[in-house]
């Protein structure tokens, strides 16, 4: 169970990152450009890219050119999925993005399954089965009435296409590293061709879509604030890095990727408790989060029963 941490760890820091895009996408960033936060990651990709070649040398370019150009097409697929992202959280509330998404863990099981060749044991969907209940608890279980308002389409399109390409790029990183493994060397050469397809489609990105390139140019460098909103960038920067060295690792090492997906996902929640209890008090315009009351905090108690069991099945 050890692959667990991994998840958990890498939650931790897509979590901080995710509060961090929220706030620049409601402050910031013009409006209809949230997808020109992409460009803004690209720093962090040339960054992995420069620091595992200093680390490993020429050794992270041996690897069959069909496995190399698999996970310049992983990486390109998640850059697509984060776009998407982008104008979900730009077209509609946070929670609402937060619910479609969820749908993640049941797309790895199924892609795992066609793709990966992946099976899994009685046992095990029953503790998967039991921790997207709990997710379901969690998502669903504090609503008041007056929060189930009518389904915004264009927001549940947006973030179940951005879960879809998402999961596939796990799918492909997975499929093309060639087994599960904790060789570290396979690990640093996987990364790397795919961190190298991420920013080879953020250049073409940056190069093709000017508007997106005024927007990022007039938010981050120019601006009024643009000081601040580069500390934010920067800080988002280095948290997306470390949660996707962290997840990456994990999806070697785990038996069946719908694993992955479901315990990050609701690690991600209770991590999301955790900023909205603490960090929303000293900084309410970073979190987006339910008013804690006694509903929603039974919710989590149930939650936390269920994934208890669900993880003792997985196990």
């Amino acid at each position: 169970m050890t692959w667990a941490f991994f998840p958990i760890a890498a939650m931790l820091f897509y979590v901080s990152g995710s509060y961090i895009q929220n706030y620049l996408v409601d402050t910031a960033l013009p409006k209809k450009k949230a997808g020109a936060l992409i460009i803004m990651h690209l720093p962090q990709m040339l960054l992995s890219i420069l620091l595992l070649f200093a680390l490993f040398g020429r050794t992270v370019f041996f690897l069959p050119l069909n496995n190399a150009l698999g996970l310049i097409l992983a990486g390109a697929i998640n850059v697509v999925g984060s776009i998407y992202y982008y104008k979900a959280l730009q077209s509609g509330d946070t929670a609402d993005v937060n619910i479609f998404g969820q749908i993640s863990p049941l797309l790895s099981l199924v892609f795992g399954i066609l793709i990966l060749g992946e099976t899994i044991s009685i046992e095990q969907g029953i503790g998967f089965a039991l921790i997207m209940a709990a997710i379901l608890v969690v998502v669903f279980g504090g609503m008041k009435k007056t929060e189930h308002k009518r389904v915004d389409l264009r927001v549940a399109a947006l973030t179940l296409t951005s879960a879809f390409f998402s999961v596939l790029s796990d799918v492909v990183y997975a499929f093309f590293i060639k087994g599960f493994t904790t060789d570290i060397k396979l690990f640093s050469q996987g990364f790397f061709f795919f961190q190298l397809g991420s920013a080879l489609t953020v250049t073409v990105i940056m190069i093709c879509f000017v508007s997106w390139r005024k927007a990022v140019r007039s938010t981050f460098f120019t601006g009024r604030k643009h000081r601040r909103n580069m500390l934010a960038a920067i800080t988002d920067n280095l948290a997306f890095m470390f949660g996707e060295v962290l997840y990456k690792f994990g999806l070697l090492i785990v038996p069946v990727i719908a694993m992955m997906t479901v315990v990050g996902k609701v690690a991600g929640l209770f991590i999301s408790l955790f900023y909205t209890i603490f960090v929303g008090k000293i900084f309410p315009k970073f979190v987006h989060g339910k008013r804690l009351t006694h509903k929603v905090v039974a919710s989590y108690m149930i939650a936390a029963v269920l994934i208890i069991a669900g993880i003792a099945f997985m196990n």
